[in-house]
Parts: structure tokens; sequence; C-alpha cells
């Protein structure tokens, strides 16, 4: 367990005077959209957490903060960042724990989540990313290194094909951003068009002005019912065509309340699914 940042005990953490500078030219986040630069904090050492702000503000990033795991849980389902960083050892729920809370959920579990650590040996490195952290990197990391793995692991997501402004293509894979992220990526973004959605035979439609869903149709659903369907989904390649074909109104309940409400579900489905299962014989 880490110590505060006042804590006279704390010899394992490194303040930010202390880390190697860099010498050369910072890596820039110009190909990250900035309406996704959206970062979540969690750190108990708040020197540290005040030194990252900084840093990623600087890169012009949104920045939020938590001081612990049980907090960072909370500000990621509330505030859907597009990157978390988080130490490991902190009171109480430790970084594995939030990882495997983040991961377990379906609103938040594709976000980027990348372990900053003064604890940094391979026993603790192998846990961190076979929990599904994308990358684990040593707090005595030089900060040249330390935004371009950040920068890395953020391209590896936003990686949507071609997509410039409101008015372009998007396409890519389900599986890399989870179908939560796709529809967030076209309400922050404010695209008006058609996402259409396939794997296999099966196919799904959503329409969207200005960010907001105005329809939503396929694979024997149709309206709120084909949203909170296709949020199940966990493969497929998705395509957005612009284009305003006007007249229809928006989809009620809100974007926000049809993205949680089908997490809600499909998180209920899959407990009632889990308490179902027969126990493992080993």
């Amino acid at each position: 367990m880490s110590h505060g940042a006042d804590d006279p005990t704390r010899g394992d953490e490194l303040d930010p005077a202390a880390l190697p500078p860099s010498t050369s030219p910072l890596p820039t986040f110009d190909e990250i959209p900035e309406v996704l630069r959206q970062v979540l904090i969690v750190d108990d050492n708040a020197v540290f957490r005040a030194y990252l702000r900084g840093l990623l503000a600087g890169q012009g990033f949104t920045v939020h903060e938590a001081a612990d795991a049980a907090a960072g849980l909370a500000l990621a389902l509330a505030k859907r960042p597009w990157l978390i960083l988080t130490d490991v050892r902190m009171p109480g729920e430790d970084g594995f724990e939030l990882c495997r809370k983040v991961r377990s959920h379906s609103l938040v579990q594709h976000t980027p989540l990348l372990f900053l650590s003064s604890w940094d040996d391979y026993k603790s490195r192998y846990q961190g990313l076979s929990l599904g952290a994308d990358d684990f990197v040593s707090k005595e990391t030089p900060v040249r290194e330390l935004l371009i793995r950040i920068q890395l692991v953020l391209k590896r997501y936003m990686e949507l094909g071609r997509r410039g402004g409101s008015g372009a293509g998007m396409e890519g894979q389900i599986d890399v951003i989870g179908a939560p992220g796709v529809l967030q990526v076209c309400h922050l973004t404010r695209l008006t068009g058609v996402l259409l959605v396939e794997v296999g035979a099966r196919q799904m439609t959503i329409r969207f002005r200005e960010g907001e869903i105005v329809g939503a149709s396929g694979d024997g659903h149709y309206g709120a019912d084909a949203v909170y369907a296709f949020l199940a989904w966990d493969q497929g390649r998705f395509h957005f065509a612009p284009g305003d074909f006007g007249g229809e109104r928006r989809l009620e309940p809100s974007f926000g309340q049809l993205v949680l409400e089908g997490c809600r579900r499909l998180d209920e489905a899959r407990r009632a699914a889990g308490a179902a299962a027969p126990p493992d014989p080993a």
C-alpha cells in the first residue's frame, strides 16, 4: 500500500522534482481529436497527481482526478474518460482491483488503462497486464517516454479509419473500442448521418443528427430496444456515412440515458448468467 504525499514513511515514492527531465522535444497529441482527450488520474499521491495534471493539461487534455480506487471508479462511470492512469498501491482497494472493476463494467470496459507505479517488478507488471491493462509504466520513466507510451495506447484505440471533421466518414472494429465507445464518439463529435454495423449476416443501423440518436433498427429490434441490443455487440465492423435525412426527432430517452440503461441491462444479464452457470468442478 502506498502512502500519501505528505507521509514521511513514503520512501518508495518519487516526487516529480526527482524524476528524469526531458532533453528532447515532447511529442504532441495533435492526431488525437481534442474532444477525446479526456483522462482520469487515480493516485493517492497529490503531488504526483498535480504533476501529471500539468503535463497532460499542457497537451490539451481535460483531467479528472481521484485519490483512491473507489472514487476513481465512480468518476470513470460519471465522466467516461478515454484514458485511465492509475497507481497500483493505494489505501483501500489497489489499482489492480480498480482495473478488474473497469474491465467488468460494460460502460467503461474498453477504456484504455495504464498503470503508472513506483512498484515496478516483473510480477506486478505481469499481473497488471493479465488483468487487461494496456501498459505498465514506472513512475521513474522520463517525461518524453511516458508521453510516447500514453500516445501509443491512445492511438491503438483511436484508429477509427478515415475520420476528420463532422462531415467525414468513420470506420473500424467494435472489438477495439466497444459498442458504447462507438456511440460516444458519434455523440461527442456531433456527427450527423448513419452508423451501420455488420457482423456476418447481422446488421444494425443507428441514425444521428448533431450527435443525438434519432432512430435505430436492426437484428429484429427498433428504437431504444435496438440501441440496447447493439450495446451487447462485442464484435463486428462499423462504418459511419455522413448525411442529414431530416424529419426525425431525437430518440427518447436522452443519449446518456440510453447508453446507461443499455449497459445496466447488459451487466445485469451477465451477472444472471454467471449466477446460473454450474460450479467449476476444479
